[in-house]
C-alpha cells in the first residue's frame, strides 16, 4: 500500500521533517531520518544529486564543503570519493563516521517503515540521465507510491514523469501567478509546496478543491526564536495564528520544518493530530 499524502480531511497533518530531524541530527543522513521516525513522524524531506558515476546520493548543497570533512562538487565526484569523508562530525562529534547516504538505501528503509518521502532533485547537469537513473531507482526499490518528487525545476521532474507516468510530482510555488492553480496543474502537480511569503488562503483553497495535497514549508528558525516570530516582524501580523487557522480549516496536509516538536505543537494547537 502506498503512502497517503492527502490527510487534511482526516483530522491529521503530516509533520514533515526537513532533511530529516535536522534540528538535532546531521541533515540528510540516516541518523536524521531514523530519529524523525523515532519521534513519531512518518514523512521526511530530502535532497538528491547524481554523482559522476551515476549514483544518486542524498545531499543538499552542490558542494560537500559545508557539512562534511571534504571539499568538492557532488556531481563531479564518484560515490567512492564522496564516501571518503565524514558527514556527521561537523554537526556534533558524537556523529563522527556518518557517511553520505545513497538514495537507494533510504528508499528501501522508507518503504519498510511506511515513511513518505518528499524527494527534491537538485541536479544541475545531465538532466535526462539523472531522470532515467531516478526512475529506475524508484522502480527497483518499489518506492514510487511512497514518494512525492519535488524540484524548483519543474521541467526536470517532468522528465522523470515522462519515463515513469505513475510518479507523483510536488511543485514549488515561489510566486503568486495570476492563474495560480492553472500554473501549478500545468506542471502536472499532484501536490503543491508553498512558503508563507508567497501564498494566500485563496490559493490553498483552490489547491484543495482540485484534489492536490499541500505542503507548507517553514524556514529554518534563528537560534532561540520561532520562525513565526520572524514572519511577524517582517509583515506586522500574527503569522502563527494565520497558519494555525489554515491547519484547522484542512488547507494544509503537510507542515515542514527542521524542529519536530515545534511542528507538532503547531499542529496540536490547530486541534489536529500530527503524523
Amino acid at each position: 500500500m502506498g503512502f497517503n499524502f492527502v490527510v487534511a480531511g482526516q483530522g491529521m497533518v503530516l509533520a514533515n521533517s526537513h532533511r530529516g530531524y535536522s534540528h538535532c541530527y546531521p541533515e540528510n543522513t540516516m541518523p536524521a531520518f531514523e530519529a524523525a521516525l523515532a519521534a513519531g513522524t512518518h514523512s521526511i524531506e530530502l535532497d538528491i544529486h547524481m554523482t559522476k558515476d551515476e549514483k544518486l546520493v542524498v545531499h543538499h548543497d552542490f558542494t560537500i564543503d559545508r557539512v562534511s570533512t571534504g571539499t568538492g562538487y557532488v556531481e563531479q565526484m564518484t560515490l567512492a570519493e564522496l564516501r571518503q569523508y565524514d558527514y556527521g562530525i561537523k554537526f556534533d562529534p558524537k556523529f563522527a563516521g556518518t557517511p553520505i547516504p545513497e538514495l537507494r538505501e533510504v528508499l528501501l528503509w522508507a518503504v519498510a517503515n511506511h515513511v513518505g518521502v518528499v524527494l527534491e532533485v537538485k541536479q544541475k547537469l545531465n538532466h535526462q540521465r539523472c531522470a532515467e537513473v531516478l526512475a529506475d531507482t524508484l522502480l527497483e526499490t518499489n518506492a514510487v507510491d511512497n514518494v512525492l518528487l519535488l524540484a524548483f525545476d519543474h521541467v526536470l521532474i517532468n522528465r522523470v514523469k515522462t519515463i515513469l507516468p505513475q510518479v507523483k510530482l510536488q511543485v514549488v510555488t515561489l510566486a503568486r501567478y495570476n492563474k495560480q492553480l492553472e500554473a501549478t496543474l500545468g506542471s502536472n502537480a499532484a501536490s503543491a509546496c508553498v512558503e508563507y511569503h508567497y501564498v494566500h488562503r485563496d490559493d490553498l483553497s483552490a489547491y484543495k478543491k482540485a484534489g492536490l495535497s499541500v505542503r507548507l514549508y517553514l524556514h529554518e528558525s534563528p537560534p532561540g526564536r520561532e520562525i513565526t516570530q520572524v514572519y511577524n516582524e517582517k509583515y506586522g501580523i500574527d503569522a502563527e495564528s494565520e497558519i494555525i487557522e489554515w491547519l484547522r480549516e484542512g488547507l494544509i496536509d503537510m507542515l515542514s520544518h527542521d524542529d519536530i516538536p515545534y511542528l507538532c505543537k503547531l499542529i496540536e494547537k490547530a486541534g489536529k493530530k500530527p503524523y
